[in-house]
């Protein structure tokens, strides 16, 4: 006889029968995970007297159940690693991460959102096999696994959904965003007052070392004025003695930046680069800079697929060239306009001097190591020198613009017109004249179709506008869930279009023959 097991609250009814599970949720078997983990079979459940897997699919909720086919297929011995045979036995993880990435679905994903949604959800339950951990446990799971989840087990996941969907590297584009910060923006200080602040609580620590409290705060304080120092520094380089930054003690490694709706927030900027199919395959937070993102999400899509990406479509966020140079000798062709690639006129960079001549219209000849103006004339090598962030650059200075009769048009200096050429400049000239040709263009014009929805998922579907913990480590792992659930997500819409197919295909040979009564009437 076959055990009904009751979730708490809901005057389960009970019935003399025994229960049949289904095979369509396979047990999982991993040396001695029953000694570890509690377990968790949702075929057991019932709503009133129907069964909760046929009650999901009566109301439309039948992808939970292939959400949960797909977990259970993924190789979780990455997070299985971490945990001991002994004391209490723990929520197994599969659990709570179908828990997390249902949550995430549905727009709910603080730890108290996914408490609820395990005690009140017919999906949590399925999800949970009936379980209902609270909100400190889930905590604790991310805590625990957030380097893990980060990138290790994304790659893992990824590598699994890769294989199921018979996907391989395609045409690869990329793209950034800001999110918002937990921290306040109304409790930054000025950098001088952070130093102090950073003083005051190392004595303090140093006083009473048993407090680990006041540790971590003289801790975050004390990195929270390291990195001030750092970004005033880097700030005053660009815009002089007057740059002002502001920096939060309790999340430092946030940047206070411009967002999307043009106002200045502590922010985070994720990155992800998605293959045609919108998967993504690569994902990473940075502080603000989200051209270093580029290279680790390049490692995870040739940790997935095996190779690196055939093709990469980046918009002007990331023009750099020491990039494009170390993409290029990666063997990856890179597409990368130095502009706003509107209609078909100039995707370049526009100039900083208003109605001159822009960089682009003057010719390098590296034999001879000098630039050719519009009209002709030459611009030697003047001298090399430096720039407020200390990169080297050969400065060229047109000798002849004295009788030059468009001198208006180029530049205002009484010396002449003056170019810089940094290392790399070379990709840059390439990438220009390579974005001019009309097959690039149409090329590169799928990179808005490809990665733009995905952020249009992650924003506004699964409500990630800011982020629920602090600190860049806690902030890259909560990144990575919310990729994983929308992968999760577009594999199990993939997989029903494959089931769809295969129905299709086998019935094929009965849609192509006449109906009975077709039949009868051509005998007639």
């Amino acid at each position: 006889m076959g055990e009904t097991r009751r979730l708490e609250g809901l005057g389960q009814l009970g019935f003399d029968f025994p229960l049949t599970k289904s095979t369509g949720v396979p047990a999982r078997s991993q040396g001695n995970e029953a000694e570890v983990f509690l377990a968790a079979d949702p075929c057991e459940l019932f709503v009133g007297a129907q069964r909760l897997d046929a009650y999901l699919r009566e109301v439309g909720l039948g992808w939970v159940l292939r959400l949960a086919g797909l977990l259970r297929e993924l190789d979780l011995s990455a997070l299985i690693g971490r945990y001991q045979p002994t004391g209490r036995k723990a929520f197994h993880p599969c659990t709570l991460l179908g828990l997390i990435v249902y949550g995430i679905v549905n727009r709910q994903w603080s730890l108290r959102e996914l408490e609820g949604l395990a005690r009140r959800d017919v999906g949590a339950w399925w999800l949970c096999g009936g379980h209902q951990p609270d909100h400190s446990t889930i905590g604790k799971f991310i805590v625990l696994h957030s380097e893990v989840l980060t990138d290790e087990f994304f790659v893992t996941l990824v590598k699994h959904l890769v294989a199921r969907m018979r996907l391989g590297p395609t045409l690869t584009a990329g793209d950034g965003t800001i999110i918002d910060a937990a921290a306040c923006r109304f409790r930054l200080l000025r950098v001088e007052a952070v130093q102090q602040a950073a003083q005051e609580l190392a004595a303090q620590a140093a006083a009473a070392p048993e407090d680990a409290e006041l540790k971590r705060k003289a801790e975050l304080a004390r990195v929270a004025a390291r990195l001030g120092e750092q970004r005033r520094t880097h700030r005053r380089a660009y815009e002089g003695k007057t740059a002002e930054v502001r920096v939060s003690l309790q999340e430092p490694e946030a940047v206070n930046q411009r967002t999307k709706d043009n106002m200045r927030r502590l922010a985070y900027k994720p990155v992800v680069l998605a293959n045609a199919d919108k998967l993504i395959v690569g994902q990473r937070v940075e502080p603000s800079n989200e051209i270093l993102a580029i290279e680790p999400m390049i490692e995870q899509h040739r940790a997935v697929f095996g190779s690196m990406p055939p093709t990469l479509l980046l918009d002007g966020g990331f023009n750099r060239n020491t990039l494009w140079g170390a993409l290029v000798e990666r063997g990856i062709d890179v597409l990368c306009p130095t502009g706003r690639p509107d209609g078909d006129g100039d995707w370049q960079k526009r100039s900083s001097l208003r109605g001159k001549f822009t960089k682009r219209e003057f010719r390098y000849e590296a034999a001879r190591d000098l630039y050719h103006c519009p009209v002709g004339r030459e611009l030697p090598f003047a001298h090399q020198d430096h720039d407020g962030l200390g990169n080297q650059f050969r400065r060229y200075l047109g000798r002849q613009c004295g009788d030059c009769p468009l001198r208006s048009h180029c530049t205002d200096s009484r010396v002449g017109r003056t170019l810089k050429r940094y290392p790399g400049e070379e990709f840059r000239e390439w990438m220009a004249q390579l974005m001019d040709h009309p097959q690039a263009r149409a090329t590169y014009r799928r990179r808005q179709a490809i990665v733009e929805p995905c952020f249009a998922e992650l924003r506004e579907r699964q409500g990630l506008k800011r982020f629920h913990r602090r600190g860049l480590k806690a902030v890259r792992a909560e990144f990575a869930l919310h990729c994983m659930a929308l992968n999760l997500k577009r594999a199990v819409g993939h997989l029903l279009l494959l089931l769809i197919g295969a129905f299709v295909w086998g019935n094929s040979e009965k849609l192509r023959q006449p109906s009975i009564s077709r039949r009868l009437a051509l005998a007639a």
